[in-house]
């Protein structure tokens, strides 16, 4: 069960419309777009490596296994990742009409004294909560681990490295992760979960992952599940067609067309606010070699923590709107 009864939170990110300049949200869109545009580039990276040597666009290809080079080498973060760190730290909450951080029972790490695994959902678009974590002073010592994919190129490698601590979520670098003793992050929902992503009706795709479960089962991890109230609504998406976009998804191929601000359809809508809630820990027992039986009773008390999350804190965060909102679990 997920440990203590009070209701205790701590904030840890505080950011409203009011206070923030048109300046700060001009760099805060800066910040987001580059974002995404980085998470782009790095998808294509091999096409447009592909392209430049065979138009002998040599310039842009040696720029290309320059960064490959500088990315995957091991160096620790300078002056100047630090200050691209503090930088989209400082500016992406910015872009919103608000975000908060909450977390909890009282437990915020760096201090927090057990092995946790942070589950977050929903994934969205383009996982914009998941990234206002990632850059935040609190959890820079958790490891996000991103889609294999994205983890393996240049560009976002390279970026990652520089605001955060960014990992694999394929199985043997999260199972040497939780090993080692680290704490680790992940979108269980992926792909799927972007799939669905819809801007009137919340969504979370959880019914058939049980991978999380059964490795923090292994290790005696904590779970906290973790809620970005209005991910959903930063980007308009396509719906319709599951059983055919699902059925991709499992190929590794996302299946969304959205669409954010109508000049730049990858900058996010405006007048939404995020409000991240980091669920109390759900203490786990170790179990090396957990049965089905086990997992399914561990994953069932995950859900029930999340919707339980969902359903606390679903009119602090959308307010008037939050007594009638209800999120489906795919």
């Amino acid at each position: 069960m997920a440990e203590g009864d009070n209701k205790k939170t701590v904030t840890v990110l505080e950011s409203d419309l009011a206070s923030t300049t048109k300046l700060q949200s001009f760099l805060g869109g800066i910040t987001v777009s580059s974002f995404i545009v980085m998470w782009m580039a790095s998808a294509a990276s091999p096409l447009i490596l592909f392209i430049s040597l065979r138009n002998e666009y040599y310039k842009i290809a040696a720029s290309i296994i320059f960064i490959t080079i500088i990315a995957y080498i091991p160096w620790e973060k300078g002056p100047i990742a630090r200050s691209v760190q503090s930088f989209v730290d400082t500016y992406h909450p910015k872009y919103y009409d608000g975000v908060s951080i909450v977390f909890e029972g009282g437990e915020v790490p760096p201090t927090e004294h057990r092995q946790t695994f942070y589950a977050v959902h929903p994934h969205g678009a383009f996982c914009l909560g998941w990234a206002l974590l990632f850059t935040c002073p609190n959890m820079q010592r958790v490891r996000f681990c991103f889609a294999p994919t994205l983890y393996a190129s240049p560009f976002f490698r390279l970026f990652s490295r520089a605001v955060g601590n960014p990992g694999s979520a394929a199985r043997h670098s999260m199972n040497a992760y939780l090993k080692k003793g680290e704490d680790c992050a992940l979108p269980p929902g992926g792909f799927e979960e972007a799939t669905l992503t819809d801007t009137c009706q919340d969504r979370v795709f959880i019914k058939k992952r049980y991978g999380f479960i059964k490795l923090c089962l292994k290790h005696k991890v904590a779970i906290r599940p973790v809620y970005v109230f209005g991910e959903g609504k930063l980007f308009s998406n396509v719906q319709g067609f599951w059983r055919n976009r699902l059925a991709l998804n499992r190929y590794g191929f996302p299946t969304i067309l959205v669409w954010g601000r109508w000049f730049f359809p990858f900058l996010p809508k405006k007048g939404v606010k995020l409000y991240i809630v980091v669920g109390k820990p759900i203490i786990l027992p170790k179990i090396e070699n957990p049965s089905r039986e086990e997992i399914n009773f561990w994953h069932q008390k995950y859900i029930s923590e999340l919707k339980r999350l969902y359903e606390e804190y679903k009119e602090v965060a959308y307010h008037a709107e939050g007594k009638v909102a209800k999120v489906e679990v795919w």
